[in-house]
């Protein structure tokens, strides 16, 4: 029995489609709340001003998923957004429900969502179609 697999291409699949959607849905208007000029309405996480805790999350949602889009230190890029995640799920969101279906709006399951397909965008790897690979095959 002839099996076919695009492992390569599922990586860079992930990477467009999570990156993307992260960067588009969620970095770009953080980043423009961050550099508006108006007052930071973003929560205190950890006990950091809200303005740190702001910027953390625009690296990770904006910085560090151009990285994973293009396929740059993948692994280590990935990071940031799972954690980012995990706080968003179980801090921001932590009185909230599991599913979208039992809440009014407000739930965990975005957060767990996307740090299930960063997760394994971590545990897969930026794949052939990236630059991590085209600089592993220079070196």
């Amino acid at each position: 029995m002839l099996t076919i697999r695009y492992p390569d291409l599922a990586a860079l699949f992930l990477r467009l489609g999570f990156g993307l959607f992260m960067l588009l849905g969620h970095g770009l208007s953080k980043f423009q709340m961050l550099f508006s000029g108006a007052e930071i309405k973003f929560p205190s996480i950890l006990g950091l001003p809200p303005t740190v805790s702001l910027a953390l999350a625009v690296f990770a949602e904006l910085l560090a998923c151009i990285l994973i889009i293009v396929g740059f230190k993948t692994r280590l890029a990935a990071i940031p957004v799972i954690i980012t995640m995990l706080i968003a799920a179980f801090m921001i969101h932590g009185q909230d429900p599991l599913f979208m279906s039992m809440s009014d709006g407000a739930s965990k399951e975005p957060a767990i969502l996307y740090g299930l397909g960063f997760f394994t965008i971590y545990l897969l790897g930026s794949g052939k179609y990236s630059i991590d690979h085209r600089v592993d095959s220079i070196l």
